[in-house]
């Protein structure tokens, strides 16, 4: 027994140093198979995980900086500075506050710049190039905005017609996405950055009376864990102002125009009151005078009645005054329910997970990273059917010579782990190759460039998450071997002697009735039915493949409707959003009344607009009914939260949490935002505003309204001049996917049909033997593939597009836009064409195999 196991163990060793000279000749003969192979892999490993990588170099990245900038954890705003006691009551609950009060200045190439102090200890600006400004004279910018205008350190810039020198370019962390307004849909950095300067030249540059409109009193807050967001806010709520101490004219005259009311109302029923009370003592001396002694003679001349009358008049005026006080009273209470003298210091109230402003790359790259993950599986799948279908191939061509090993005592198992080396081998390279790329600077850096180009973020160090690395080396490889193993298992299952004698499996195609049909599309057909697992492995590559192109195409048609459908829909020249309403609308104007909403949709909190309209409006198609529940919406909000005519839907009020039911009455085609448009006296109505009040104004002209009263100004040019911003930003992902996903498409395209035509080997050699020339072969074995082609891409081009506009609204569920993905006839035409000319190269391809396939075939194949 001893005595064998040296011989044993040789023979083993000898075994194995054959089997691996034949991994090299398999190899060596089939070189270009393994390397396309190869390609398609690294590809799609390169793109899984530069996307991934991209993903966890934001996310954690931003996150970092995030939290060493002392971000907010919400803001709020208040009508006047909080005094000294509600500051040091927060101080004494543990919370946080600091002043972000900013100013608004427009510049003479029409940009505007929102002007802050430095901040001290939340929100801290973080230059990623130069300092702090350290005088009057210096300005920190904001660094998409100085990319945009191609501004850097040094430069000078002109606000309020004071030349500023540019000391420093850098982000905060309560602008990542710099909204000029929380409910822009698109980030416009060419029109609209932040400023950060020093306090003296804050105030400086308000004494110049050019800011775009009246200071906003924000404040930003941290919890530091002592309290809830909402438990902040209700205590904020108690805080109260004096509005005398407001010195804003344009405040005091529109509280003088709308509280101002208040006061008139209950010194009138003061002075009704206390009217009717005089009267009724005046009356009560009188009766007391005319029965005094000294007019006992005046009464003996007067008749009774007259006394009577005196009583009975002096008694009503008692009543009078007595119903006037109740009167007042009920006055008072009405005053008090309606106009509070404690007047509500709050005016918003913004938590951080609401803001969009912040953690917005975030969020973007996150729903990237699911959908990277997704592509991965998908993909891999797909990797894992392709290299299938070679091992059968290579099995089969080898039947005879592992049945001749399998006869002189080699073990399965051996024959297993030999025939499982090449793909895992070629896998793992192909793995590693990937990984290796996706973390070069054609990967992580290429997919992060598009988080640069729209989010204002720090320069981040690229994040090497260990599973992401695991994910891409060993994944290929494992599939690859659990694939192989299974496959190569039930192969090697035949007996010895059929493996031998290469009897193949017979399929019953030759059994199928074709019915009348001509002899060379009979043989196609049943070439194709021969060869069924590669002809499905052809179909699913294309529709595979398709289905990671459809996420770029759909990228890209989502940004070119958003900005051409945002430009036709804006028939407005200006619209005013006011912050102190006039008495009377400017001439010119259309008025409107708007009140902001949340409305939640697949987790993410979107501001929604409740906007009242007038029935002659000329910028909006709407004729909306007298109901303060039935209501048109946008057709922006239709497709992002999926409402037709006839559903229910619920927005909430931020400030009081509030629910508001409403049903939908018609979709109005408005691309641009989230409106529910509303008769705009049932609007008042339901909102409790006066009958005249509204705080929008549209124009087709500038009205020249005094910035002081405004809250923004918006005009249709700054529509116009974002429109391409999506096109630019997804530019850089959709040439990714669609470049990444056609590579893939050929190469399994390539591999398919390649092993249809080796595995048809025999029958072409035979062919030959009788005389068949080139081109009569390639019409009998390969154009059978072309019927193939034409229906696989007719049935996998809608199906794909099908499906990925059902996932897409998942993978942009944090972009408050319309999610239009129709696509052009054109585009379904361009992608059919494109199957087919890529079909027609690699048919020239595999023409040239054909050709090379020698009459010899047919006797190395003899039993």
């Amino acid at each position: 027994m001893y005595r064998r196991c040296p011989l044993q163990l040789w023979r083993s060793f000898e075994m194995r140093r054959i089997m691996g000279k034949r991994v090299l000749r398999e190899l060596r003969a089939h070189f270009l198979r393994y390397a396309a192979l190869f390609v398609m892999i690294a590809i799609a490993i390169y793109l899984i995980v530069s996307l991934i990588g991209a993903a966890d170099t934001v996310i954690f990245g931003t996150a970092e900086h995030a939290n060493k900038n002392g971000r907010e954890d919400g803001q709020f705003t208040v009508f006047v500075p909080l005094t000294q006691k509600e500051l040091q009551t927060l101080k004494v609950r543990n919370v946080s506050v600091e002043r972000m009060f900013y100013r608004e200045y427009a510049l003479a190439d029409g940009s505007v710049l929102r002007e802050f102090c430095l901040r001290q200890n939340i929100n801290l600006v973080e230059p990623d190039a130069g300092v702090y400004p350290a005088s009057v004279s210096e300005i920190v910018l904001e660094k998409r905005y100085c990319e945009e205008k191609g501004l850097r350190v040094g430069d000078t810039v002109k606000i309020a017609g004071r030349e500023l020198l540019i000391s420093g370019i850098g982000t905060s962390p309560d602008y990542d996405a710099a909204f000029r307004s929380m409910g822009d849909s698109t980030v416009d950095s060419a029109n609209f950055g932040t400023a950060f300067v020093t306090e003296d030249l804050y105030k400086i540059l308000a004494q110049t009376n050019r800011s775009l409109q009246a200071e906003e009193y924000l404040y930003a807050y941290r919890l530091n864990g002592s309290m809830t967001d909402g438990e902040l806010k209700a205590l904020l709520k108690t805080f109260s102002f004096d509005p005398a101490s407001v010195e804003d004219s344009y405040f005091q005259a529109y509280w003088r125009q709308n509280y101002g009311q208040r006061d008139e109302l209950t010194d009138s029923a003061e002075d009704l009151s206390k009217g009717s009370r005089d009267l009724a003592k005046a009356l009560a001396a009188l009766e007391e005078g005319m029965n005094a002694d000294d007019l006992r003679e005046l009464r003996a001349v007067l008749p009774e009645v007259f006394y009577r009358s005196l009583s009975e008049l002096k008694g009503a005026g008692f009543d009078i005054a007595d119903g006037n006080e109740e009167l007042n009273k009920a006055i008072r209470e009405l005053i008090d329910a309606n106009w509070p003298e404690q007047n509500e210091n709050l005016r918003s109230f913004v938590c951080a997970k609401d803001n969009p402003r912040i953690g917005a790359a975030e969020h973007d790259v996150l729903i990237n990273k699911y959908a990277s993950i997704l592509a991965g599986v998908i993909v891999l799948a797909l990797l894992a059917y392709v290299i299938s279908v070679f091992v059968v191939h290579n099995i089969e061509e080898e039947q005879s010579v592992i049945g001749t090993l399998y006869a002189i005592g080699i073990r399965r198992r051996m024959l297993l782990c030999h025939y499982l080396v090449l793909p895992t081998l070629i896998s793992l390279l192909a793995g590693i190759l990937g990984t290796l790329a996706g973390y070069s600077r054609f990967g992580v850096p290429l997919q992060t460039a598009d988080t640069y180009a729209y989010f204002s973020i720090p320069q981040l160090d690229t994040v090497t998450e260990p599973w992401v690395i695991l994910y891409g080396v060993a994944m290929p490889p494992l599939i690859a071997a659990i694939v192989n193993w299974f496959v190569i298992r039930q192969k090697l299952s035949a007996p010895a002697l059929q493996m031998i004698r290469n009897e193949q499996k017979q399929r019953e195609v030759s059994q199928l009735d074709l019915g009348r049909m001509g002899y060379v599309r009979r043989f196609q057909l049943r070439q194709l039915l021969r060869e069924g697992r590669s002809a499905i492995g052809v179909v699913l590559g294309i529709f595979v493949c398709l289905l990671l192109m459809m996420i770029g195409i759909n990228a890209y048609v989502l940004c070119v409707h958003v900005g051409q459908d945002n430009v036709a829909d804006t028939k407005y020249t200006y619209m005013y959003l006011y912050k102190y309403p006039e008495e009377r609308v400017p001439d010119g104007g259309y008025p409107a009344y708007a009140e902001n909403f949340k409305k939640e949709v697949m987790g993410y909190n979107m501001d929604v607009t409740v906007l009242g309209l007038e029935s002659d409006n000329p910028f909006f198609d709407v004729k909306a009914p007298k109901s303060q529940s039935r209501v048109f919406i946008s057709s922006a909000m239709a497709q992002k939260y999926g409402l037709r005519m006839g559903d229910s839907f619920f927005v909430n009020d931020p400030q009081s949490d509030r629910p508001y039911a409403f049903m939908v009455d018609g979709v109005v085609s408005y691309a641009p935002a989230f409106y529910i448009f509303m008769e705009i006296d049932s609007m008042r109505e339901l909102f409790g505003a006066d009958e005249a009040y509204y705080n929008v104004v549209f124009s087709d002209r500038d009205l020249g309204i005094d910035p002081g009263r405004l809250y923004s100004i918006s005009t249709r040019e700054d529509v116009v001049k974002a429109a391409d911003v999506f096109t630019n930003l997804m530019y850089g992902m959709v040439l990714t996917m669609i470049l990444a996903s056609t590579a893939i498409m050929g190469i399994v395209m390539y591999l398919m049909l390649k092993v249809m035509i080796d595995r048809s080997a025999y029958g072409i050699a035979l062919f030959k033997v009788f005389g068949y020339r080139k081109r009569e072969l390639g019409k009998l074995f390969l154009n059978g593939s072309t019927m193939l082609i034409v229906i696989g891409a007719l049935f996998a081009i809608p199906l794909a597009k099908l499906i990925m506009d059902a996932i897409y609204p998942y993978l942009v569920s944090n972009v408050a836009c319309a999610i239009n993905l129709q696509f052009a006839p054109w585009i379904y035409a361009v992608l059919f064409a494109a199957i087919l000319l890529f079909y027609a190269a690699i048919h020239a391809l595999l023409i040239r195999r054909i050709d090379q396939v020698d009459v010899s075939v047919v006797l190395k194949n003899r039993e």
